[in-house]
């Protein structure tokens, strides 16, 4: 497999291990009901104002392995400057990250070296915390993207490439001096191939619709009814109808499923939704398939017993190749009625999909969309540059998660995915939770820009409760988050614990490493972090002194288990006594795991 070298990665490709992991220390919570600043909502959305490198490290305990949903639009390295988004690596900084990390190469490097140093150890982060069956997507534009690709396959392997969608904008570049771009690219790869094969697909948009207006239409069967030209014209000149008797007609089958097909037939729909042109005597919605064997070597045998014609009793002509199913498959649609025959055996059989029972399709790699979000920037009264139409970006959240996923976006701008989850959770009544990060910004003169709190808070705030006056007032979404700050290191510079985060932070830190899983104080006896899967946990640990684990320590475990995990500075119990007792002891601070 082809990889990527450029200056200063053998620097950055661990540098992810060294990343402090610092604590997210809580601000305020902020809800539908209420529209102000509360105590923790707990609800599971986070907001997280910070470096996106630290925050992402800082999420590894609770969420390394249980993000679903990666959507991301990190810079594109086009070296313009400009606010709020500042799309140049020059960042004050990355340049600063790069000078403590690369050292003096990087005062050497291009504009492409100092965008994949600054990638890279993002890329692993978000490796680590997307699931097994977690998909990550990537705007990007033509400045990176064969460069991107190259990484993410370094990171997450050739095989879990997904493809790339390509995003027709509508709306070609005008300042180009060379070819002129009309489109980005969104890259989308998984964690594990194997488990997300097969399942990379996405509502049929308007299927739904289909269904409903088949209905509508089917009700008509045995009704009275005039041809639709006449109807407009009665309309239009208010004629009585009964001038026209002549041309009244009563509503069977086949006039449903021509008025239906000329419906589909003028409908703005995927080719594959107008392919869904039928409806059959149950009111179902179908499309007709050929089952001829679809490769160029002819099929086995046994694919080639005929079909009997239910009405002649005679033998249907079988493909050139033969059938595309073997014969217990065939068996089977016919016992389901899913096999489709002419008025006569002179007709080749075909095969019947039903559209409530093909409700997804294929995600296309070719996607128009040329809307955008100004409207609803002036009504919400923030200016953005090039941001991601939320519209847009809510049909992505939707492809790639699951009505209980998590989303994580650590490029977040403006908010847009927080805006698509919200969206879709009001639509399907889903739970998804969504994770923003996003850092300061620079403005032209250099001034410091919270783009947290004054543009990505401030839309999801107005997002949940509402917007807009008078005609154009728009309900709000509904909906809560909690607001953090990357906090101070849980390991000082001599890799002890830092104190000064506080024992409750320390404690939670340890829980989670142990079990990856959220940590809630038990009861009052001291130093017990929890019991998980018959596994007692103990941290004891003292500010002023250093913490012995010997049998006077002992008495202070009063919770029983199968096994006991107990982190102390020394430990003086014999081997073979902690052995019989499934005691595990580990040191302070030498044993805590380090993410």
């Amino acid at each position: 497999m082809p990889t990527l070298n450029w200056i200063g990665k053998e620097k950055v490709v661990s540098h992810h291990q060294d990343v402090p992991y610092r604590v997210l220390e809580h601000k305020y919570g902020f809800t539908a009901e209420k529209g102000e600043q509360s105590e923790s909502t707990n609800s599971g959305n986070k907001i997280i104002h910070g470096d996106n490198l630290e925050a992402l490290k800082s999420l590894l305990p609770e969420y390394e392995g249980k993000i679903k949903c990666i959507y991301i639009d990190p810079p594109y390295n086009t070296g313009k400057e400009g606010w709020v988004y500042n799309d140049s690596v020059n960042h004050p900084k990355i340049l600063k990250w790069l000078g403590d990390v690369v050292g003096k190469e990087g005062d050497d490097l291009s504009r492409h070296d100092k965008w994949l140093c600054m990638m890279y150890p993002r890329i692993q982060l978000l490796h680590k915390l997307l699931k097994d069956d977690g998909i990550i997507s990537i705007h990007i534009d033509e400045n990176e993207y064969h460069n991107l690709v190259i990484v993410l396959e370094e990171v997450f392997g050739k095989k879990n490439n997904l493809g790339t969608i390509i995003w027709d904008k509508k709306n070609p570049k005008g300042d180009s001096q060379k070819l002129s771009y009309q489109h980005e690219s969104i890259i989308v790869f998984c964690k594990n191939a194997d488990l997300v094969k097969g399942n990379v697909k996405r509502k049929k948009k308007n299927a739904r619709k289909i269904i409903e207006f088949s209905k509508k239409v089917f009700a008509k069967i045995g009704k009275e009814s005039y041809p639709e030209d006449i109807l407009q014209l009665c309309k239009k000149y208010k004629l009585d109808k009964a001038f026209f008797n002549e041309h009244k007609f009563i509503y069977d089958l086949e006039t449903v499923n021509k008025e239906f097909a000329d419906w589909i037939n003028a409908q703005d729909f995927s080719g594959g939704e107008k392919a869904y042109k039928f409806i059959d005597e149950n009111g179902e919605v179908y499309q007709s398939v050929s089952m001829a064997w679809p490769n160029k070597k002819q099929a086995p045998d046994e694919y080639f017993i005929p079909l009997v014609h239910p009405i002649t009793k005679n033998e249907c002509p079988v493909p050139e190749r033969g059938w595309r199913n073997p014969p217990d498959t065939m068996k089977s649609l016919l016992a389901k009625d899913l096999i489709l025959f002419g008025k006569d055996d002179s007709t080749q059989p075909r095969r019947k999909y039903l559209l409530k029972e093909n409700m997804f399709e294929n995600i296309s790699s070719l996607i128009g969309f040329g809307g955008s979000d100004d409207d609803f920037q002036k009504q919400i009264g923030i200016k953005l540059e090039n941001p991601k139409p939320y519209v847009f970006a809510t049909e992505l959240v939707d492809w790639f998660s699951e009505p209980d996923s998590i989303v994580l976006d650590s490029f977040a701008g403006s908010g847009t995915t927080a805006h698509a989850v919200l969206k879709l959770n009001s639509e399907d009544e889903g739970s998804r939770k969504f994770i923003l990060i996003q850092c300061d910004e620079y403005d032209k003169d250099g001034n410091v820009v919270n783009v947290c709190e004054d543009v990505t808070t401030k839309r999801i705030r107005k997002v949940i409760t509402g917007y807009g006056k008078g005609a154009n007032t728009v309900k709000g979404l509904g909906g809560n988050f909690d607001y953090f700050e990357i906090g101070l290191p849980l390991f000082d510079e001599n890799q002890n614990l830092n104190e000064q985060v506080g024992l409750a932070k320390i404690r939670e830190y340890i829980w989670f490493s142990e079990t990856r899983t959220s940590f809630k104080e038990p009861n009052k006896e001291p130093y017990f972090l929890g019991k998980k899967d018959e596994s007692a946990y103990y941290f004891i640990y003292e500010k002023d002194r250093l913490t012995t684990l010997d049998y006077d320590a002992l008495e202070l475990i009063k919770t029983k288990g199968e096994q006991y995990v107990i982190y102390a500075d020394n430990c003086l119990l014999p081997k073979e006594f902690m052995a019989k007792k499934n005691i595990i002891f580990k040191k302070i601070p030498r044993d805590i795991t380090r993410f």
